[in-house]
């Protein structure tokens, strides 16, 4: 807390300064370290995410299997509810694999701007000269 507010509460309380300490020490405040992450989390990250979704994937098929036969049999509006919401469900997870590839592959194709050298301009003088002045305007 800021010294007034903590000296306002001691008035308030009638409180002597010195049970609550006013002044913090430079020493004392901690500043979070910086967090550096590197390819080999980016991978590891990667590899156990695509491993849960699947995984998710996996047993949500099985499970669905199971709801549609219960709900073939039953015959109850509820069970093809569940169904449909389980369906709804995986859909989205396997949205979520496809997003989790393409933002891999984003951070993976992350390079240094390719660099074109030895340009060839075809036309005549006069045309470059005005191509060059209209980058100039712009």
């Amino acid at each position: 807390m800021k010294k007034d507010t903590i000296k306002k509460l001691n008035d308030v309380l009638d409180i002597t300064d010195d049970i609550i300490d006013i002044d913090v020490p430079e020493e004392k405040k901690e500043i979070a370290p910086s967090v550096t992450v590197g390819t080999t989390d980016l991978t590891q990250d990667y590899d156990f995410s695509r491993g849960q979704y699947q995984n998710l994937i996996e047993k949500g098929n099985d499970a669905l299997e199971e709801l549609l036969t219960i709900a073939k049999e039953g015959e109850q509006p509820r069970a093809f509810e569940v169904a449909t919401q389980l369906i709804n469900s995986l859909t989205a997870t396997t949205k979520e694999l496809l997003i989790l590839q393409k933002t891999k592959k984003e951070v993976e194709d992350k390079k240094a701007p390719v660099k074109n050298e030895n340009n060839l301009f075809v036309g005549s003088t006069k045309e470059l000269q005005e191509l060059l002045e209209m980058k100039k305007k712009k």
